[in-house]
């Protein structure tokens, strides 16, 4: 009884850990940048106190009037439509200077929070609000004011938009560059190495040849070596294939005229290259083990009807290993898709060739404040990822489990 209960309390843990980043990242994709700053995302479904900056009227509105009225709520949603702000004016700050007691024929700059239905002066004339934003400024006489920028405390209603997906999309080129530049790294460095896996899997499960049992040891100890261990031997072998073609083409063109021989050492190849040796030792391995538990009686006799490797291959082994394939794609895809480091160190530097993972990561702006850009653009990058496990679920499990289990 009590493993059961424990069972299901770190099952209901586990559940929470992966729900509230979720919850929280949803809803700040939806908030404004002003409540995104201020507030945390549990406050977003209840009223709360927010301060938002207004301006009494339009400038260059040049009347001369003793009294003007507005409404506040009417002022801040002319100059921001995306989120239509609701609630009660809470208080005003006011900034003024007042005599200071302490030193005759001076001032003081006081700060106080004036509550709705006290008067207070703004530019000589008398300026009184309403819990519902109503506002009246009057003067003495008559007179042209110039517009005032005042501070309301607003208990806001919850608001949500879609403001920072617009932006993200639509206004922002960089995010839309960025999003094909990972389609252009990751569809490669997923087809690549699944492809050249399923060849030497093959080969490892059927084929009889020296050392198979050595080398297919070799490959699968590669999966134990860190990712950032080889960096260095990496860069360092792209630079100098950079260096070498650099010299090949001036050596065979004219390109020190124009001065283009350089070739860069951070490129999409490049990037296809890592991954696919990265995701190799992976793919053979599960590869291999669900290729080697198919019925021997199925190869014999395509055996004895003539086949050769490549037919029993293309016409059996592709087929009847759709599972396993799909279930590394899967896995490829999304490593490669979601992968920052590798982008980093080995990608293009290019801002416009820059892969999403990197964009996301400079989405915060140079004060690190613009979450809901972060957020907004982070869901978006999880909507791929998302159709293709939807799309191949009714493999993974399958191809997952007999690629792990079975072997030979």
């Amino acid at each position: 009884m009590i493993s059961k209960t424990l069972r299901h309390v770190v099952l209901g843990l586990i559940v929470f850990i992966w729900v509230v980043p979720f919850v929280a990242l949803i809803t700040t994709s939806f908030r404004s940048e002003l409540a995104s700053q201020t507030s945390g995302f549990w406050t977003a479904y209840t009223a709360s106190d927010l301060g938002h900056r207004f301006s009494t009227h339009d400038k260059g509105k040049n009347l001369e009037v003793m009294e003007m009225t507005g409404n506040i709520f009417d002022r801040l949603n002319k100059e921001d439509t995306s989120f239509v702000i609701q609630g009660k004016v809470q208080s005003i700050l006011y900034k003024g200077r007042v005599p200071d007691p302490d030193k005759p024929g001076k001032t003081k700059l006081i700060r106080k929070l004036v509550p709705p239905g006290e008067a207070m002066a703004v530019r000589d004339g008398s300026f009184v609000f309403q819990a519902n934003g109503d506002f009246t400024w009057t003067f003495s006489e008559m007179t042209v004011p110039k517009p005032k920028n005042l501070e309301a405390i607003i208990n806001q209603d919850p608001v949500f938009g879609k403001e920072a997906y617009v932006e993200v999309l639509f206004k922002d080129k960089n995010v839309p560059n960025a999003l094909i530049s990972s389609f252009i790294v990751t569809i490669p460095a997923t087809i690549i190495p699944i492809t050249i896996a399923a060849f030497a899997a093959y080969a490892f499960a059927w084929m009889r040849f020296p050392g198979r049992d050595w080398l297919f040891v070799g490959v699968v100890s590669l999966m134990v070596v860190p990712t950032q261990l080889a960096f260095l031997p990496i860069l360092q072998g792209f630079s100098g294939i950079a260096s070498w073609a650099a010299a090949l083409n001036a050596f065979l063109t004219d390109c020190e005229a124009t001065k283009s021989c350089s070739y860069p050492s951070k490129s999409f190849a490049s990037l296809w290259v890592t991954h696919t040796a990265f995701g190799l030792p992976l793919a053979i391995y599960l590869l291999r083990n669900y290729i080697v538990g198919l019925p021997r009686e199925l190869l014999e006799s395509a055996r004895i009807d003539g086949a050769n490797h490549i037919q029993i291959f293309t016409k059996l082994i592709v087929p009847l290993s759709v599972p396993a394939l799909a279930s590394f794609s899967i896995f490829q895809f999304l490593w490669v898709w979601n992968d920052l480091i590798v982008a980093l160190y080995i990608g293009p530097n290019d801002g416009t060739d820059l892969v999403f993972p990197i964009r996301l990561e400079k989405q915060l702006g140079t004060f690190k404040d613009q979450l809901h850009l972060l957020n907004a653009s982070a869901v978006i990058s999880m909507i791929v990822p998302v159709i293709v496990f939807l799309a191949m679920q009714r493999y993974f499990i399958r191809g997952l489990l007999a690629g792990s289990v079975k072997g030979g």
